[in-house]
């Protein structure tokens, strides 16, 4: 029997692990930990996502999300697609960097967000690697508890909020309930339930209750979201789609070809495997295109 499909739902916030391939290093250096943030900072202007909190470590990346769509799915292949074609180019290696489907827990905001955060702040502590967790440099807690930093990729301000009425306040009570949990001298644990969510039996039922739903209204407007685009850019083109999803090379069907694949990725959202089935190309041809289109040299 196969897995379960995610459930998937506008709002959903999610905490991610993603592992290295047989517990290898995902980070091999500071521009290896750079690109991955970069991409993420892709994904959240292309996907509409919040990042509450990250943190690096060398073996696994955690994440915690929050995705404006039932979209997750395609968010992640993008995103470990990304990053795994960089990995590979920059350290001349093949094949997988994270190791099989990675792990998503569906967290109860309205009770346990900032404690998540919390959690990913700590896991550097956790790790061996640093006592003083806003001093780890790839991490998000520093978004927390310094009034200002040159460049910030996590949507601190939610949780934040919380804590005081103004950034500073807010700040230095947070970075105190961090030290708090760490003075404790217990590990935080988090309240997984079922396997499937942070949060109580009560929020578990919650979440079951979308998952035959949670996701598929989305998806079937991004199908029919490509299928309307293909139709205007024959239509512009006088083309039909024997010739659009031929092998024909001729430069003028090939130009509106790549017209048509970035216009899918770039309004659609589907990801380049998807688009690669749809054209009969490769995910790579289609990476290519869609990398072309958008550094206009093509």
């Amino acid at each position: 029997m196969g897995r379960p499909p995610r459930i998937q739902f506008a709002g959903a916030c999610y905490l991610i692990t993603l592992q290295g391939n047989n517990r290898q290093d995902i980070f091999m250096s500071s521009q290896d930990r750079r690109q991955f943030l970069a991409s993420l900072r892709s994904c959240q202007s292309r996907y509409g996502l919040k990042i509450y909190a990250y943190c690096l470590l060398p073996t696994r990346a955690v994440l915690l999300l929050e995705t404006s769509q039932p979209n997750l799915s395609a968010i992640m292949q993008w995103f470990c697609t990304a990053y795994t074609k960089h990995f590979n180019s920059a350290h001349d290696t093949a094949g997988h960097v994270f190791q099989g489907r990675y792990k998503a827990l569906i967290v109860d905001q309205d009770s346990l967000l900032a404690e998540v955060t919390r959690y990913v702040h700590l896991e550097p502590v956790r790790a061996g690697l640093r006592e003083s967790p806003w001093r780890y440099p790839w991490s998000s807690c520093a978004d927390y508890v310094q009034i200002m930093r040159r460049e910030s990729y996590a949507d601190a301000e939610d949780v934040l909020s919380k804590f005081g009425k103004n950034r500073l306040t807010a700040s230095v009570r947070y970075l105190k309930w961090l030290k708090e949990r760490m003075k404790s001298g217990s590990d935080l644990v988090l309240p997984v339930t079922g396997g499937l969510v942070v949060g109580n039996a009560a929020f578990l039922d919650r979440v079951n209750s979308r998952r035959d739903t949670g996701g598929g209204a989305a998806r079937l407007s991004s199908l029919d979201q490509a299928r309307s685009i293909l139709e205007e850019v024959m239509s512009k083109h006088g083309m039909d789609e024997d010739r659009l999803f031929g092998r024909i090379q001729w430069r003028e069907v090939a130009a509106i070809r790549r017209e048509a694949v970035y216009r899918i990725w770039k309004e659609a959202k589907l990801g380049v495997s998807e688009i690669g089935r749809m054209f009969n190309r490769t995910p790579s041809a289609i990476s290519q295109i869609v990398k072309a289109m958008e550094s206009g040299k093509i």
